[in-house]
């Protein structure tokens, strides 16, 4: 886990995208549609939003319910259910000078929601952005090397800090954790703060 200051965001909204993506699943035989292992690769991208004292206060994710915080300020670009065309699959807008002042933390998470794992999905990649350039910030492959058994991925965390012209930071985290071990993330992820 490393930390890093979160640079050269724009001074007019501060807006980062943090997004993934991943290539579709090539052809599927008549063997795995009778199986039932035809199905595309789903991965959804999602961000747990925390007070200063560490307190879960929202939550954004791809269905529509979801798909907005009660701001305004951070929302989905939609569900997308097979990772079809070269750009982002799956991305979410963060306005982080809109945002609150008791908003301190974002916990961006990436799930496979179809029955497969890393090892299964061809290149699972997250980006950081800034959102009114597209200059990456940071970006990095899922589960290279490791976590290929899990269908879950921390990525990373943009906190307040006083440390950065911004104000904020970036703290990518990459781990796997076992799902079993997720009785609810909200709860989870307070470890990362």
């Amino acid at each position: 886990m490393s930390k890093q200051p979160l640079l050269h965001t724009t001074k007019s909204r501060e807006r980062i995208v943090v997004a993934i993506n991943w290539d579709e699943r090539g052809k599927t035989t008549i063997i795995d549609t009778v199986m039932r292992t035809n199905q595309q690769h789903d991965l959804d991208v999602s961000v747990f939003v925390y007070n200063k004292n560490g307190e879960y206060i929202d939550f954004v994710g791809p269905m529509a319910q979801d798909s907005m915080d009660q701001t305004g300020c951070i929302y989905h670009s939609g569900d997308d259910a097979g990772g079809a065309g070269n750009t982002d699959d799956e991305f979410i807008s963060v306005e982080l000078a809109g945002l609150p002042h008791d908003t301190d933390h974002l916990v961006f998470v990436t799930e496979i929601r179809s029955d497969h794992t890393f090892k299964e999905v061809a290149n699972p990649t997250m980006r950081l952005a800034d959102g009114m350039t597209n200059k990456n910030l940071h970006e990095m492959p899922m589960a290279k090397g490791r976590g290929g058994d899990t269908t879950a991925c921390v990525m990373a965390r943009v906190y307040r800090t006083s440390t950065s012209e911004t104000g904020w930071g970036l703290h990518i985290i990459d781990e796997y954790p076992k799902l079993d071990d997720v009785s609810d993330w909200g709860s989870y992820l307070t470890r990362y703060l």
